[in-house]
């Protein structure tokens, strides 16, 4: 297990000793929150190679480095030298300046030759194809990343990295695509040919989401099934980096509040009648609950401060409520998604939105004071007791609208 640098003997003693004292799942998470997470690892995403040193030495320790697998492959089984050479020069540039390192796989961006593969997009139910590659449900497009991944590992010993960020594939996050539909009708899904292993079928392959003919307890097998594929695209890609070497953490990326479960029973009532957040997969409690393999992952939220339930901050008596709690539809998305992983033994960690996304976050983004999103961000994840925070992005604290010096200052409490 990776552990932070500091108070390590320490930090294991009190964990040792405090399981011994605990008897419930709510006290073990709370003595876990308080042992090991109490200050987080701050760092940067796409963190700039020329400032990793002056970033390391204020205690901003953690890097983010990442691929692009049509750089990296853009043909069938050929690797461009010249992006590894780049590559190397990137990741011995942390290296040297002291930092962890979080890999970040890419795979959003697939190669134009993927696309060729069998099966190789989404199809929602009215037909439409995505432009996005199906790692889901497509038997090919995970045969063509097992390859990637398998030259990832020969080229960078993944026992280098701190971490993994893990998404659904095709997208930058753990999502299907966007568009307000379902996206589980192509051939593969709905025939069960040339499916990944572990997937089953769409099981009603000729109902379609908005119509009748379904009982609630068959909508609410639909919705596991369809959620349950981003849990096996999960479970894929950590049984087979684990394989290849890596010990670190996995960091789920989350984004959003996603679908509470009280209006997921609404959603149910209507047939799932043009609901874009469950459409996409975001029903963030049933993922994480029905997530086979729960070693070393960090639910990853990708949207901390975003405005959501005026970026309130957890409390120590969030663990006692029910995850089924209307109370909670007020909540952050922050304070949400922490409650979903103290219910299922998970650390936390995160990211603020990017500047600019969306639109509407831009003065917030570039407020400096204790009401703008740094400040926002920063306590959230330490009231949240994040093992690690982001700031996204690097090169935005060095282009003088937020400054780094305000991060340096701020996180160093």
């Amino acid at each position: 297990m990776i552990v932070n640098r500091q108070g390590v003997t320490r930090v294991s003693v009190a964990i040792t000793t405090a399981l011994a004292l605990a008897v419930v799942t709510g006290a073990y998470w709370l003595i876990v929150m308080a042992a090991t997470t109490s200050s987080p690892l701050w760092g940067t995403l796409d963190t700039e190679t020329g400032t990793a040193a002056t970033e390391d030495s204020a205690g901003v320790t953690m890097a983010m480095f990442e691929l692009n697998w049509a750089s990296f492959e853009p043909s069938e089984g050929t690797f461009s030298a010249s992006y590894l050479a780049t590559l190397r020069s990137e990741l011995a540039a942390y290296t040297a300046a002291g930092q962890q390192v979080a890999l970040g796989l890419g795979t959003q961006n697939a190669p134009s030759w993927v696309f060729s593969l069998a099966d190789s997009t989404y199809i929602d139910q009215n037909g439409t194809v995505s432009g996005e590659a199906d790692w889901v449900f497509s038997a090919a497009v995970r045969t063509a990343a097992l390859a990637y991944f398998d030259k990832i590992a020969a080229d960078f010993p993944l026992t280098d990295f701190w971490a993994i960020r893990l998404t659904s594939g095709g997208d930058p996050e753990m999502l299907y695509p966007a568009g307000g539909t379902y996206w589980a009708f192509n051939p593969s899904a709905l025939t069960g040919r040339a499916l990944p292993a572990g997937m089953t079928a769409n099981p009603f392959p000729r109902w379609k989401p908005g119509t009748a003919g379904l009982t609630r307890a068959q909508l609410g097998t639909w919705v596991n099934w369809y959620i349950g594929g981003l849990d096996n695209v999960t479970n894929w890609q950590m049984q087979i980096l684990s394989k290849l070497g890596f010990t670190g953490y996995y960091e789920t990326v989350t984004p959003g509040s996603g679908t509470r479960p009280d209006i997921l029973t609404q959603t149910e009532q209507q047939n799932l009648s043009n609901d874009g957040t469950t459409g996409v997969g975001a029903v963030w409690d049933r993922y994480y609950a029905m997530l086979p393999d729960k070693t070393r992952v960090i639910a990853y939220i990708s949207s901390v401060a975003d405005q959501s339930g005026g970026n309130d901050s957890c409390q120590p008596a969030d663990t006692t409520l029910p995850l089924t709690g209307p109370a909670m539809d007020s909540w952050s998305a922050t304070r949400w998604i922490t409650r979903i992983a103290a219910a299922n033994g998970l650390l936390t960690g995160g990211e603020n939105p990017g500047r600019g996304m969306p639109a509407s976050l831009s003065s917030f983004e570039a407020n400096t004071s204790s009401a703008g999103m740094m400040a926002s961000a920063i306590r959230q994840a330490r009231s949240c007791h994040f093992k690690v925070f982001y700031w996204a992005h690097d090169a935005d604290l060095w282009d003088g609208i937020l400054p780094f010096t305000l991060y340096a200052a701020m996180t160093s409490g």
